[in-house]
């Protein structure tokens, strides 16, 4: 599809705005908790209006972030063909198009050269079991013998499930899908109807946003019980080096207080427009403008 084709097709999409909505409102009176799901996101200091689908910070947001004992640095994998137009809703599938391409080896390397430049020394380093973002760490890790021993791999770590959206190219599904408020409006809500059914066999359901920041929550608890003996063993803080993924990277830039307001609007943004690019290591923790 050309260029100018593909933009006409995403302009149809946008335009299609209205009937997605009316899907939307359907689907949160048939399939939507809205009780649980608010409470869910209440729990991690998050306001879910479940109306609109937008997730904001809650005015207890502080009082309930989790005090992180290590440092951390998050680094989203390298380009693959599902990051190329036409955009792919590449989640949790590990088939050979989302493996890194070209370009994202390149980009691999270049990331380990910019953790090489500030002469760290990781005490632990996490990679997601998807090849995209394990990939794009070992491009570091393999540099590095020593830690070779303190890096390891966590279901924790990986992308958004998308579920039968999963490898499916954005402007294949149909113009009054739900899922294109995902993108259009920030969705935190929407889910696929049925799950993604993986070349062996297996299926896995789709999450919503609001269950990634779940996830990813549980993740930075758990390394904080990891990371607790360390602290003050040394003359800095652990440290924490985490290879994965753009939503699971968005829910842990939201949790750890990088959030990123869209566009003025009081809701938090989580697509393309608002996470960190391909394989570029970002400070979550301390902040950026602490690092």
């Amino acid at each position: 599809m050309s260029s100018s084709a593909l933009d006409q097709r995403y302009a149809e999409i946008r335009a299609a705005f209205p009937r997605q909505r009316s899907a939307y409102k359907t689907f949160v009176s048939s399939s939507v908790n809205a009780p649980a799901l608010t409470q869910k996101a209440a729990r991690l200091g998050l306001a879910l209006d479940v109306a609109g689908g937008q997730i904001s910070y809650a005015a207890d947001f502080e009082a309930k972030r989790l005090k992180l004992c290590f440092d951390l640095i998050y680094c989203r994998h390298g380009k693959t063909t599902g990051n190329t137009e036409p955009r792919v809703y590449q989640g949790f599938v590990d088939e050979p198009q989302n493996a890194l391409n070209d370009i994202g080896l390149a980009q691999a390397k270049e990331a380990a050269d910019k953790l090489d430049a500030l002469s760290l020394d990781p005490d632990l380093v996490v990679l997601s079991p998807l090849a995209r973002a394990a990939d794009t760490g070992l491009a570091y890790v393999r540099r590095h013998p020593e830690l070779e021993a303190r890096t390891e791999r966590w279901e924790e770590a990986a992308e958004m499930r998308f579920g039968s959206w999963d490898n499916v190219k954005v402007k294949d599904l149909a113009e009054d899908n739900i899922c294109h408020l995902f993108y259009l409006e920030q969705n935190a809500v929407v889910k696929a109807p049925s799950p993604y059914s993986a070349p062996d066999g297996k299926q896995y359901d789709g999450e919503t946003f609001v269950d990634v920041c779940e996830r990813q929550h549980a993740m930075l608890a758990k390394l904080n019980e990891r990371m607790a003996p360390l602290v003050g063993k040394q003359d800095r803080a652990p440290l924490v080096v985490i290879y994965g993924h753009s939503m699971a990277g968005a829910a842990l830039s939201v949790l750890t207080g990088n959030g990123k307001i869209v566009d003025g609007q009081r809701y938090l943004g989580f697509d393309g427009k608002y996470i960190m690019p391909n394989a570029t290591p970002v400070y979550l923790c301390p902040k950026p403008s602490d690092a």
